[in-house]
């Protein structure tokens, strides 16, 4: 089942009007291919390529700038083995671990995930997820250049200190679009400890849309792209993407970032292997003191075909 163009565009011109609100300061990381890494965005989107995909990605932020944040990521998900025919719902079990370094802090978090898809039709999905785990702050006192060395504030920080993280997600699908939910840092934990008096992490959503829209040749579809990013008391962040896929094979395209960045987007995928690239030419006043941003995420899927249907052409385009 492919949408109409007319029931797409309704759906993103929704998404940016979100755009014209402000929101507090962001404190997750930053993805420009936040379409390859859907999975660290939302935990619903875990097991929708009905393959066991792993992904690792790095990125560094504005390159040439001194404690500029540094992100690695490595995620896993599968769908389990279904034992009763004909029943077309899913579960699903991933493992997301994430690494962030800013300045002289660092933050480490560790997910396990669950998702559950239910069919809404023959080929739409409605799924639901959470990732659930901990997160471990640190802060490398040796980092920083002091005046004095008795400084009150360095002195009684801690070196690490550790959180409970809860991240609940949902989703509605088919193999040419995507509509999403997800909250990050539901529980609300204080930061005092790691940033000092009247610190702590905001709830943080997001809200993100795709498509995949087939071209005038069958070899050609282009994936706009929505991501809405909303902390209380922050900028609203928005992501507007394009891509044009090729064959399934090459990607290419561009994301703008509002009052941050212009990106340009390149991804390859040989059989099972993926490789994505994105380059963030800074637009914000962050240039004068620094210069562009790198990011790269490679993604291979361990896929079968047996009598549950689980095949690795199976999978939502839109995202993927």
């Amino acid at each position: 089942m492919r949408l109409s163009i007319k029931t797409i565009s309704i759906t993103l011109v929704l998404f940016l009007f979100l755009g014209v609100f402000h929101v507090k300061a962001q404190q997750t990381s930053q993805y420009t291919q936040y379409i390859l890494n859907y999975f660290g965005v939302n935990p619903a989107a875990g097991g929708s390529t009905k393959c066991l995909q792993s992904k690792v990605g790095y990125r560094k932020q504005w390159w040439g700038f001194e404690g500029a944040p540094v992100d690695q990521f490595f995620s896993v998900h599968g769908v389990l083995k279904n034992k009763t025919p004909y029943n077309k719902r899913k579960n699903v079990l991933g493992f997301y671990q994430e690494r962030d370094m800013t300045g002289p802090t660092t933050r480490n978090s560790f997910n396990l995930n669950y998702s559950f898809h239910v069919p809404l039709s023959s080929d739409f999905y409605l799924s639901t997820g959470v990732f659930a785990g901990l997160i471990q702050y640190g802060f490398i006192r040796d980092n920083v250049t002091l005046t004095r060395g008795d400084d009150p504030a360095i002195g009684a920080s801690k070196k690490v200190i550790i959180y409970p993280d809860l991240n609940p997600g949902i989703m509605l699908y088919n193999p040419n679009f995507f509509l999403g939910y997800s909250m990050k840092y539901a529980l609300q934990r204080k930061l005092n400890a790691v940033y000092g008096f009247n610190s702590a992490l905001d709830r943080t959503h997001y809200f993100t849309t795709g498509a995949s829209i087939p071209g005038n040749r069958k070899e050609f579809s282009y994936l706009p792209s929505i991501n809405v990013k909303y902390a209380m008391g922050a900028p609203i962040g928005l992501d507007v993407g394009f891509l044009i896929d090729y064959n399934d094979v090459f990607r290419w395209g561009f994301i703008y970032r509002k009052r941050d960045a212009v990106c340009a987007l390149v991804q390859f995928r040989v059989k099972k292997f993926q490789l994505g690239y994105a380059f963030d030419y800074v637009t914000s006043k962050v240039r004068y003191g620094a210069a562009n941003s790198h990011e790269i995420i490679i993604g291979y899927r361990f896929c079968r075909k047996d009598a549950d249907g689980l095949d690795e052409k199976e999978r939502c385009y839109a995202y993927d």
